[in-house]
């Protein structure tokens, strides 16, 4: 199992553009998400040799622009595209997607490709997917703002799927969050355990400073660029 992070707000060479936002490939042919703008995207995707016209599925996880920014510019170049959208997105959206490409409303938990599934719709304000992933060191859930909340969201993955979560990556949203809160969701994550981390995008540095503190060489640093092949 493959991962390429090719949209988010650090890089981590001087040859990719950071942009606020988040967006990885799964395999050659799943992208999560698609960022904030195309222009990056499709830039940062051709300088690390991903070839464009091999993805077959698109996921998007909720309807902020910095997650969905991208799509236009993708679908302008691959019109062979499936995309697994939250049933909650705006009715204009929808249509303007749908006269492009087949599209999937998702609200019920669902296995998109064998060993990838959706957690389905989650949160009241902000509804949103996440992704599960099956590799056979354990449980991959990956977010793109964890509106929701990342701890339900980890909780939920283990309902899913069976197994441990080897890795939990992407957005956290937990840029507000105080010390004590973000000891609690630590504690959290060593009760559900949690064996690697790699927060990014909006997590924020109180956070990522105290993953990274409570996780040592299991903390994955994430930007753009970043590769992790995970046996599958």
């Amino acid at each position: 199992m493959r991962i390429a992070v090719v949209y988010d707000n650090k890089s981590l060479s001087p040859d990719l553009s950071p942009a606020w936002g988040f967006s990885c490939l799964i395999g050659e042919d799943l992208l999560f998400d698609t960022g904030g703008d195309s222009h990056v995207l499709l830039s940062n995707m051709g300088k690390m040799g991903i070839d464009v016209e091999r993805i077959r599925s698109v996921v998007l996880s909720h309807a902020h622009g910095d997650h969905t920014g991208g799509l236009g510019g993708l679908l302008a170049v691959n019109r062979n595209l499936t995309v697994y959208l939250p049933r909650s997105f705006a009715s204009g959206f929808k249509a303007e997607v749908e006269a492009r490409a087949r599209v999937v409303q998702v609200h019920e938990p669902m296995e998109i490709t064998e060993g990838i599934y959706t957690t389905g719709e989650m949160g009241r304000s902000v509804l949103e997917q996440s992704l599960v992933l099956v590799t056979r060191r354990g449980l991959v859930v990956i977010t793109g703002c964890a509106h929701p909340g990342i701890v339900s969201i980890v909780e939920k993955a283990r309902e899913i799927a069976s197994g441990e979560v080897y890795l939990a990556m992407g957005g956290f949203h937990l840029g507000g969050v105080s010390e004590a809160a973000m000891g609690g969701i630590v504690e959290d994550f060593e009760r559900l355990g949690v064996q690697k981390v790699g927060p990014c995008h909006c997590s924020g540095d109180l956070a990522c400073s105290a993953f990274e503190r409570a996780y040592g060489e299991n903390f994955i640093s994430v930007g753009v660029g970043r590769r992790l092949e995970i046996e599958g």
